[in-house]
């Protein structure tokens, strides 16, 4: 890949577009102005100033004609080097280099020829093995993990049977254990090719898991637009385990279920996506698969907006329960049946559940994801096995799903729900009537009338993804912590204590053992307390006049106190989901200002009347296509940054709440806004990072790795004096310092929602569920050093660091609050 993106020799450098002499890396190295362009270092100390005085720190540049701030103290050297133009710059080969390499160069090995039992293997199922090009990982794979999946993409084209482009996203899901034994010695002339490796690798497994494999490419590649496409099995170029290997979607269901409104919209979206689920279910069926168990996480949207069901998630997530890492707390759903098998450890180990779990249990499945579909509460979909009875639950669920429903042409669907739910299997209904109920043509939804076609379903066998050979996997890769635990990477003798947990006014406290946040090198005693007041995810958090401000996808905003962190009052007013909080404090009165979904700006005064009325409200005028606010930021120049969908950047006033300036220059949306030292920083969707001016609103400079292809949005970034940290979907995390990129590092696997930034201390965390706590060392060359990790429960949302308190939101609505005891 490296030598693809380095220009030949013989190609032309690029031209400094005034004196038209060719950059280079020493004399004339191409430097970014504030407008865009970007020009050689003596084109731009050559000069003349804007004004008249010649000490004016500006300049027009020739090419746009816009005045741009610049300092001739500091020269050229204060403008950021354009790394795009540097990597374009071709390096003369060097002779005498490349013929001392050529001679000491070993022979290329050849292949080793495959055995005739591998041979019949992979006559059988080609179709199945992914080439070695293809190459979804980094060269560096992650380690395989049980209830975890790998994120990468495809290097190059594949052609038929695949039909796959490069650059499509993919997961990847370990299928077999790496060897734990001393690594086999190559021949230096014969060494066995990739697709030897994986027919290997293959015939390690049992009979069913290899069938259970191909069973599953085969059908997903029959389910076409109904499931996600099960490309294969790959193998690394190095020794590493056997993956099965997906097609990826990043966009879930449940974001789509937080951007609908309501009315005609809403209905719209719960039969498009409750059809093409029924219809997901009823083609594994009719391959003789059933699922076992099932979370909204398991399905995705394609380009197009179709809901398809991701069988590496779904497969993830059944190791998970395995392990006993997934329960209903995780939000995954379970009919009871097969929960009670799950219990029965010689069954499984016999294999005697085959008869137990059928079509009839997906129903169980179906219909929780109805459930959290109408009321949008997964928690309550998945709770019928926690604290309470059965008939509590179901009652619940009945109320809150009619209630939904009300003023819709969908009330049929509430009886077809309540019967997919009922505790005995042959009493739920065929998933094809609840296809039929969803769609409008089955309107009488009488219980008796969707009775099962029982003979049907007798005659049928199921194979259940959750009880088979690759589920049963997960006790090979490792146990999986899921306990909020913090783990020191330097060795430690410390253990974590169990306490019990015990509730206090909306809060709960823990005593955990970490490594200190100001002496990291020494250990020291930790609380850990939970927040508990929001009944969704938590979106935001902010600090202010001694309050602790939080936003959730409830559409409320909590206000609790720092002194105890008990709960102070509810702000509610938002009809649409919360997206971002900002806090600004002034001499006369606290201000809390929330963005929502549906592009409402509300302005809250918070004071000892505890007024739960809004100070001021407007909305954005933008396309329903692009309507949303996404990022806050405020500046003590006495304006409010909102970033938004239209890729565009908005100032309003904070005197009069009117538009004063919108900065546009960002290609997708903004989706993350940060401000430091008389600057405001962008980060968006594009991969790109914007900087400008707080006094005028004018573009400053772009920050960029250069790398061409490298577009991977920007999630998050913090700030402090002439630094800037950015998190990346794709689990990167990048340090900028004076407008050049120091470091780049591969943090998580997973996307990096939060990142915060105190002094040299570092905290990111995200999808992984881990909070990463590191040391920025180093002046001129950053260095970074790993401190600790926080292994939370859910997908890490915002952090904030307040008096040596490191305060986490997280998505399963719980506050998480880290300081020292006593």
């Amino acid at each position: 890949m490296a030598s693809a993106a380095t220009p030949p020799p013989d190609a032309e450098p690029p031209e400094c577009p005034v004196c038209l002499s060719p950059f280079d890396a020493t004399s004339a190295v191409p430097r970014v102005l504030p407008c865009g362009h970007s020009l050689c270092g003596p084109c731009i100390a050559s000069l003349p100033p804007a004004l008249a005085s010649a000490s004016a720190a500006s300049f027009r540049c020739p090419l746009c004609l816009q005045c741009v701030p610049y300092s001739r103290a500091l020269g050229p050297s204060s403008l950021p080097k354009n790394l795009a133009l540097l990597s374009l710059l071709p390096s003369p080969p060097n002779p005498s280099s490349s013929r001392a390499a050529a001679a000491t160069a070993a022979p290329c090995p050849l292949y080793l020829p495959l055995h005739a039992d591998h041979s019949h293997i992979l006559s059988r199922f080609h179709h199945a093995v992914l080439p070695e090009s293809a190459s979804p990982l980094p060269s560096t794979p992650p380690r395989p993990t049980a209830a975890a999946l790998a994120i990468g993409s495809l290097t190059s084209d594949l052609g038929p049977p695949w039909f796959c482009a490069r650059g499509d996203p993919v997961s990847l899901l370990p299928v077999e254990v790496p060897t734990d034994g001393a690594p086999t010695q190559e021949s230096s002339f014969y060494r066995p090719s990739h697709a030897a490796r994986v027919v290997a690798a293959i015939d390690t497994l049992s009979s069913a898991a290899r069938e259970e494999v191909f069973d599953l490419v085969a059908a997903s590649a029959r389910l076409a637009r109904r499931v996600c496409r099960v490309y294969g099995v790959w193998m690394g170029p190095e020794e590493a385990p056997l993956w099965m290997v997906s097609e990826r979607h990043s966009r879930g269901v449940s974001g789509l279920l937080e951007e609908r409104s309501g009315g005609e919209e809403m209905v719209a979206q719960i039969r498009a996506v409750g059809m093409e689920v029924c219809e997901a279910f009823m083609g594994l069926h009719g391959e003789g698969l059933v699922l076992g168990c099932l979370g909204l996480s398991c399905f995705c949207l394609d380009r197009f907006g179709h809901c398809l069901l991701d069988l590496n998630q779904a497969l993830a997530l059944c190791r998970g329960v395995r392990a006993g890492v997934c329960s209903s707390k995780s939000r995954v759903f379970m009919a009871p049946e097969v929960v009670a098998l799950l219990h029965d450890k010689l069954l499984i180990k016999d294999h005697g559940f085959n008869g137990l779990v059928g079509s009839s249990s997906d129903a169980w499945l179906l219909g929780c994801v109805l459930v959290a579909i109408v009321t949008g509460d997964e928690q309550l979909a998945a709770g019928w096995n926690t604290d309470g009875s059965y008939d509590d639950w179901m009652n619940e669920v009945l109320m809150r799903f009619d209630a939904s429903l009300v003023g819709t042409n969908l009330e049929p669907l509430s009886a077809i729900t309540a019967s997919c739910l009922n505790y005995d299997p042959e009493s739920r209904p065929d998933i094809a009537d609840i296809w039929k109920c969803i769609s409008g043509s089955l309107v009488n939804s009488s219980i008796g009338a969707l009775a099962p076609n029982d003979d049907l379903v007798s005659q049928k066998s199921f194979l259940c993804l959750l009880l088979g050979e690759l589920s049963s996997m997960c006790s090979e890769f490792g146990a999986v912590n899921s306990d909020d635990s913090i783990l020191p990477y330097q060795d430690s003798d410390d253990k974590n204590s169990t306490l019990d947990d015990a509730s206090s006014a909306g809060f709960i406290n823990k005593e955990v053992v970490m490594a200190g946040m100001d002496e990291p090198q020494c250990g020291g005693r930790y609380k850990s307390s939970t927040l508990l007041a929001h009944r969704d995810c938590v979106t935001g958090l902010a600090i202010g006049g001694g309050f602790l401000f939080s936003s959730s996808y409830d559409k409320t905003i909590n206000v609790w106190s720092l002194q105890d962190f008990s709960h102070i009052q509810s702000l509610k007013g938002h009809e649409h989901k919360i997206t971002a909080i900002a806090v600004v404090e002034n001499d006369s009165q606290l201000l809390c200002i929330s963005g929502d979904s549906g592009s409402g700006i509300f302005v809250w005064c918070v004071d000892a009347s505890h007024n739960n009325e809004p100070l001021n409200k407007w909305y954005e005028n933008n396309d329903w296509l692009y309507r949303g606010i996404h990022c806050l930021a405020v500046s003590g120049t006495g304006y409010l940054y909102t970033g938004s969908k239209d890729k565009s950047i908005k100032a309003w006033s904070l005197e009069d709440y009117s538009l004063r300036c919108t900065m546009t220059g960002h290609k997708s949306t903004v989706s993350c806004l940060s401000v430091a030292c008389g600057i405001l920083y962008s980060g968006s969707w594009d991969g790109s990072i914007r900087s400008w001016w707080i006094s005028d609103h004018n573009p400053l400079s772009v920050l960029e790795d250069g790398i061409p292809g490298s577009i991977t949005p920007v999630l998050s970034i913090s700030t402090e004096d002439n630094l800037v940290v950015s998190s990346y979907e794709n689990g990167c995390l990048k340090i900028w310092k004076d407008g050049v990129l120091v470091k780049s590092l591969k943090l998580q696997n997973g996307a990096i929602y939060a990142t915060k930034l105190n002094g040299k201390w570092l905290y990111a965390g995200g999808w992984d569920k881990i909070l990463n706590i590191q040391e920025l060392l180093g002046e001129s060359e950053v260095e970074i050093r790993d401190v600790a990790s926080i292994t939370c429960d859910s997908i890490i949302t915002s952090i904030l660091y307040w008096d040596e308190r490191l305060i986490i939101g997280l998505s399963n609505r719980d506050i998480k609050v880290y300081y020292k005891g006593p």
